[in-house]
């Protein structure tokens, strides 16, 4: 009896602490999932009253998708992209294409298009969102019903009244059910949250759809002064990297252009993207590439991808404006100057004497004041380039004054022989007047500066630079362009003042035996 006794007690221990134990497990589970089970991921600090029971909402499709669930996550997502390589543009945007695939894949493209809306937060305060429908059947464009359109970031009203206007033209019908499942508008929205401060949507998506009479029913809303029209877009698909590559800069060319005629197998998106360029042509709105990828840049798998690219569209400026002139003037009068051009060039080799063109010869629009410049290339190397920087004299005489002296006097080569005449292409640039850019450091001008378009003068004291938008074929990189204007104006690349004066250019290009 006594060893049964003292069997027990180490027994009756044992469960005292295997009592104890589990009691304490208890507590802390309790105490745990009360903290992480009880609690909801969102915060207070984010709820939205449905102050209606009668308002309608489009809840997200594709939050966890396409783009983060959870708000804080979405926020820093969004706001990775928006800070990324930021650059100041010094007009608002009236149109934006955008893409609208998976955030991974095409928000590096999506974001370049949004950044400059910051600086217009206060302007902008209706958005219309036009994109093309993946899930439902339309005809037509479908408008929506829904008071607000829901993200994780939290609600965004639709502007009602201009729904209801546009749902008495016959190319709208209101069906919520295009909308439903539809993502093309959705991964806008996150964006605009992130960079406007108070405004509503238009949300349309659009099946089968007349570009023509898009662009008609929209124009009126746009143009107010405080509207924005997003056009969602992706480019060509599941094509090998190069290809896309190849199709995407066509595409690229054709917008740049102004031609609405970019078909659905260029791009998921094609009308709206020529209802865009219908606008960008009767409300002069020159279009401004911003970003040109594919997800094989994004996502490193290069065997079938994804086209993505944003572009800008904003009123013409001076520059725009006159460049558009030269073209037209360059079109009827190319040929002609070119003409003088290689005359000139001819007499200062062979006769060294400076060729005088008549007004018997040439067109009465020719002795118009103009200033250019003369290339002269030989097997594709520089060979000569001099110009004038003002409209000074008529164009046909500066043509032929810049000709002779860029055979004869450009210091940096010797004199054009009469063995290279033939050797010799010349082209010759149409130059618009300057815009001066107000910068607020180095970096912020290399930021503002557009590769491919803008000529560049550069100016401290007595040392001046000019680079004509050619250039950029040889020095593409920004930092490497500046810095050789630099040495040109005679500075040390490394050298900077903020009391350097910079101004842009354009021009118009005419040249012998061009493709």
């Amino acid at each position: 009896m006594k060893q049964q006794n003292d069997n027990e007690k180490p027994r009756r221990l044992y469960l005292i602490v295997a009592g104890i134990a589990a009691a304490a497990l208890a507590v802390l589970n309790y105490f745990y999932f009360r903290e992480k089970i009880s609690s909801n991921a969102e915060l207070i600090t984010r709820y939205t009253r449905k102050a209606d029971p009668m308002e309608k909402y489009r809840d997200p499709a594709v939050a966890g998708l396409f783009y983060a669930a959870a708000p804080q996550m979405l926020e820093q997502e969004v706001e990775h992209y928006l800070q990324s390589g930021y650059r100041r543009h010094d007009k608002m945007p009236k149109i934006l294409v955008v893409p609208h695939a998976g955030y991974q894949y095409s928000a590096p493209a999506a974001a370049e298009a949004y950044k400059p809306l910051r600086d217009y937060s206060a302007e902008i305060k209706r958005v219309i969102l036009v994109g093309p429908s993946h899930r439902a059947a339309v005809n037509g464009a479908a408008l929506s019903s829904a008071d607000y359109f829901m993200t994780p970031l939290g609600r965004v009203a639709v502007d009602r009244d201009a729904v209801k206007q546009l749902a008495l033209l016959p190319l709208f019908v209101v069906d919520d059910k295009a909308h439903k499942d539809e993502h093309s508008l959705e991964v806008q929205l996150p964006f605009l949250q992130k960079t406007l401060s108070d405004f509503k949507i238009v949300p349309i998506v659009y099946g089968e759809v007349n570009p023509q009479e898009l662009a008609e029913a929209l124009e009126p809303y746009l143009r107010r002064k405080d509207t924005l029209l997003v056009v969602s877009a992706d480019l060509s698909h599941y094509l090998s990297y190069e290809q896309a590559q190849v199709i995407d800069r066509q595409t690229a060319e054709q917008i740049a252009a102004g031609t609405p005629q970019i078909d659905e197998h260029r791009s998921c998106g094609a009308a709206g993207i020529n209802t865009a360029l219908i606008l960008s042509h009767t409300m002069h709105l020159p279009p401004r590439i911003l970003a040109l990828i594919n997800s094989g840049d994004t996502s490193g798998e290069r065997t079938r991808v994804v086209g993505y690219g944003a572009w800008s569209f904003s009123a013409a400026s001076a520059l725009e404006r006159e460049t558009a002139a030269l073209k037209d003037f360059a079109a009827v009068n190319g040929k002609s100057l070119l003409r003088i051009a290689r005359t000139s060039l001819e007499e200062a080799v062979l006769h060294r004497r400076l060729y005088k063109p008549s007004r018997q010869d040439y067109d009465d629009m020719l002795f118009d004041k103009g200033a250019s410049f003369v290339t002269l290339e030989e097997k594709g190397e520089l060979r000569g380039c001099i110009g004038s920087l003002l409209p000074r004299r008529a164009v046909a005489a500066d043509v032929a004054e810049n000709a002779y002296n860029a055979a004869l006097s450009d210091s940096r080569f010797n004199a054009v022989t009469p063995d290279e005449l033939e050797k010799v292409d010349i082209s010759v640039s149409l130059l618009t007047g300057y815009e001066p850019i107000s910068y607020n450091d180095e970096a912020d001008l290399l930021n503002l500066l557009q590769p491919d378009i803008d000529g560049i003068v550069i100016r401290d004291g007595d040392r001046q630079g000019l680079f004509l938008p050619s250039v950029w074929k040889i020095l593409p990189e920004r930092a490497e362009f500046l810095n050789n204007l630099k040495l040109k104006a005679g500075m040390s690349p490394s050298y900077w003042s903020n009391s350097i004066k910079v101004y842009r250019f354009r021009t118009v290009e005419v040249k012998e035996n061009a493709n």
